[in-house]
């Protein structure tokens, strides 16, 4: 029965739960609405401790040449992070995303 009503469309609660949720709301129980979670809504927080650590080299005026280097990885591996970095952070250019750290730290 309960499978052809819930493929009819219908929600089927079994008797069990029925009795436990108005229980709940007679009690109380049931009225409280949990704070939403809290949303981090900083894009900064979506850069990987990688894309930060070449975010903070591009602020010190690094070239992607440089950051391979320095970082052991090739020239476009920096590229990609590079690109990541600006794309999560909105901005068009190194020298936006060097500002924007900058204003971030003063």
């Amino acid at each position: 029965s309960a499978i052809q009503r819930t493929m009819a469309g219908e929600s089927v609660v079994s008797p069990e739960m029925t009795s436990k949720l108005v229980n709940a709301f007679q009690t109380g129980q049931g009225t409280a609405t949990p704070p939403p979670p809290a949303v981090d809504t900083d894009p900064i927080h979506s850069l990987s401790p990688r894309e930060r650590e070449i975010l903070a080299l591009i602020a010190k005026g690094a070239s992607n040449k440089e950051l391979a280097r320095d970082l052991n990885i090739a020239e476009a591996t920096v590229k990609i992070h590079v690109q990541h970095i600006l794309r999560k952070l909105n901005l068009s250019s190194r020298v936006q995303a060097a500002v924007y750290l900058a204003g971030r730290q003063g």
